[in-house]
């Protein structure tokens, strides 16, 4: 008779632990979907960059390789400040260039958008801040990095297009 005591505490312990386990299971089910959601969404708002060489880096030439007369922003001894620009970007083509016609396509799709970006900076600036020998440098890591995101808007998977942009200004 003993036996069969023991027998039944041991049973039902049995039973209380593998009933825990169970609910613990269950609440992993449950939210492990929403924190892999929680994670992808903090991976992709970030865009990933890579060493690219020399060969796999393609030009385009915005403005079709002209220079572009954009009116600067006005100050009160330079009211009507123009700047002579020309654009050119070097895009990420891939390993033996295997992207170069996804590439070309994108910018063909984005280059009016990439234009607009441009006259859009060059309207905030002022012709002191144009003139300033800093500026370029400062001017072509924000040109890229917009070129980049306007790229990068319709993608999960954010990576990094553009790699050098080329800027030759003339504030006048």
């Amino acid at each position: 008779m003993e036996k069969k005591g023991v027998y039944t505490v041991l049973l039902s312990i049995i039973a209380v632990l593998s009933l825990a386990l169970a609910v613990l299971i269950i609440f992993l089910f449950i939210s492990y979907p929403n924190m892999k959601n929680q994670k992808a969404t903090v991976v992709s708002t970030e865009i990933s960059d890579r060493y690219v060489a020399d060969d796999e880096l393609a030009e385009f030439k915005l403005f079709g390789g002209e220079e572009k007369v954009f009116a600067l922003k006005d100050e009160p001894d330079r009211p009507d400040s123009i700047a002579l620009v020309s654009i050119s970007i070097k895009c990420d083509v891939g390993e033996k260039r295997k992207n170069e016609e996804r590439i070309n396509n994108l910018i063909s799709l984005y280059k009016s958008e990439l234009e607009q970006a441009v006259g859009d900076y060059f309207a905030n600036i002022t012709y002191t801040e144009a003139k300033a020998p800093e500026f370029r440098s400062k001017a072509r890591e924000e040109l890229m990095e917009i070129f980049n995101n306007i790229l990068n808007e319709n993608k999960q998977a954010k990576q990094k297009i553009i790699y050098k942009v080329t800027l030759n200004i003339l504030p006048q």
